[in-house]
């Protein structure tokens, strides 16, 4: 379908992927795994590095049943092939980017092939300036693997449409991918499509596209159940757990609407500025929405969002299935939109990030010159002990992304997607310039390598032998593990504890757990206030 103007006619695709890469690299390396989600799932890596199973992924030692392997797997062989250049977690970290510029790529060929040659242009300045894509993208995630194959199913419909059989060979090995990078929750999100397809499109149901369906599903079903049989057969007591776990995620619970608000709070920023633009394409197009180009996308993003509604946690990487329909929905709607709704996006986007980009050098000043001093202590309070450094590199990089957002403000691109380059200008400029002046910060504050070192070195004072841990979970085994080697044994309140001669207990936010009697405490550490505090404290019994 044709564009209602030719947006961009000049500008080739190697200068969005030049934005890509300055959207991409800022923060995706050159800093330690973090708590949460980072630490965790890099553990995984580094323990598949170490000698670890590479079927199961686990952490210390102890399986890790959220995702199967795919995105460790190419974690691992990015670490083992860059971890001689640059350290072992930032060269792993590499998969998370390569894993969002396969999903954008996809999708822009997706894009093109089902709204015109300019919607490929339209699908990657949406992805970039998508809210809830940023933070996901620079973490260790193995949702942007099942988010890449998800891409990559769309490109194979899309490609099912004009060449049956090439199509139906990228889907079917796209949904076995998104399986193992996602398990069982997979499959609702992506099969039903493929069913769907014949009733979706009147062409897909001739004889010829029927048998091109049968292969891709061929296709799936080998990946599929060759993956639960090399399980079954290799790791039977991992398989029965992983089996479990896997019917366990996909149950459907209501908790979600419980808290609806939160629910809908968290789609109106993560899925920014998408759905307007997706409700633009709905209205415009609503005499045309029973053609296969708007009824695949639209039924994918119903699966994904009964898939994010009732199942699993209310948490932002769960909401990532729902980008790539709604990508393609908006990159319509992104080139038809009129010339009054295409200025006050860009106006609002410019806005914001000037308004965004002015308050991180205020706070930049305030944390490195004490003024203004209020803000100062804030910032202070939030990374106790951390005594700024001025960075030459930071500097002269923030004070080049800012005059080149001057510049964008001050001659926007005239086109019907001004907007949307706005907002992926606008999103890479302030995560660009937030890293460049606060990446030593925030890394002091959510590594864990400082705790670690200090941990370690208390522990070496105080005997050896095993060291026992309550409180724990996978992003502080791994990344114990990580720094200083640490290995601990688990045990729970109130339960007869391991033949060790030491303990660290771990709390997080209010909690508080009371040590065994007879225990008395010779080393504590905490950090973070209110929500994000954090607090180690390392016990010997009263006989040593």
């Amino acid at each position: 379908m044709a564009p209602t103007s030719a947006p961009f006619p000049k500008l080739p695709l190697r200068v969005l992927w030049l934005v890509f890469a300055l959207y991409a690299l800022p923060g995706l390396i050159d800093h330690d795994p973090w708590r949460g989600d980072d630490a965790e799932f890099f553990s995984a890596i580094h323990q598949m590095l170490g000698g670890g199973d590479w079927l199961i992924p686990s952490v210390a030692g102890r399986p890790l049943l959220d995702y199967p392997p795919l995105y460790y797997w190419l974690g691992a062989i990015l670490g083992k092939a860059f971890g001689w250049l640059i350290p072992l977690h930032d060269a792993a970290r590499l998969a998370s980017g390569l894993f969002v510029a396969a999903t954008l790529y996809c999708l822009a060929r997706a894009a093109r092939k089902l709204y015109g040659e300019h919607a490929d242009r339209a699908a990657v300045l949406l992805g970039l300036g998508t809210l809830g894509l940023l933070i996901h993208a620079h973490e260790f995630q193995p949702q942007l693997a099942l988010l890449a194959c998800s891409s990559a199913a769309f490109l194979g419909y899309a490609e099912f449409l004009a060449a049956p059989r090439r199509g139906a060979i990228i889907a079917g090995l796209a949904i076995g991918a998104a399986f193992l990078a996602a398990g069982l929750a997979a499959l609702p999100l992506l099969l039903p499509l493929w069913v769907l397809l014949p009733g979706l499109c009147s062409e897909c149901r001739k004889q010829n596209r029927l048998k091109a369906l049968g292969l891709g599903a061929a296709i799936t079903a080998v990946i599929v159940l060759g993956w639960i049989g090399l399980l079954a057969s290799l790791r039977p007591a991992n398989f029965s757990a992983w089996w479990s776990f896997e019917l366990a995620s996909i149950t459907p619970h209501f908790h979600n609407f419980i808290q609806l608000d939160p629910l809908l709070q968290l789609m109106a920023w993560f899925l920014w500025p998408l759905w307007p633009l997706a409700g633009w394409t709905l209205w415009k197009r609503r005499k045309q929405l029973t053609e296969t180009s708007f009824l695949l996308p639209l039924a994918s993003f119903a699966l994904a969002l009964i898939l994010v509604c009732f199942t699993g946690a209310l948490r932002p990487a769960h909401a990532l299935p729902l980008i790539p329909p709604l990508l393609l929905l908006a990159a319509d709607g992104a080139l038809s939109l009129r010339r009054g709704a295409a200025s006050s996006l860009d106006w609002f986007g410019r806005m914001t990030f000037a308004t965004t980009g002015a308050f991180a050098w205020i706070a930049w000043s305030a944390q490195h010159f004490g003024h203004p001093a209020p803000l100062a202590r804030n910032i202070a309070r939030l990374v106790p002990g951390y005594v700024p450094q001025l960075s030459t590199i930071g500097i002269v990089c923030a004070v080049a992304l800012s005059l080149a957002w001057i510049a964008v403000m001050i001659r926007p691109p005239r086109s019907p997607l001004r907007g949307a380059f706005t907002w992926a200008a606008g999103v890479t400029f302030l995560w660009a310039l937030v890293v460049a002046l606060f990446l030593a910060p925030i890394d002091a504050s959510k590594s864990y390598r400082r705790i670690s070192q200090e941990l370690a070195l208390a522990l070496a004072q105080h005997g050896s032998g095993c060291v026992a841990e309550i409180g724990m979970g996978p992003s502080q085994w791994g990344s114990f593990a990580y720094f200083d080697k640490i290995a601990f044994v688990s045990a729970r309140p109130g339960a007869p504890l391991p033949a060790c001669t030491r303990l660290v207990i771990y709390t997080s936010r209010d909690e508080t757990v009371a040590p065994p009697a007879s225990w008395r405490p010779v080393w504590e550490m905490s950090r973070g206030r209110k929500r994000s505090a954090e607090r180690l404290r390392l016990y010997v019994p009263e006989t040593l």
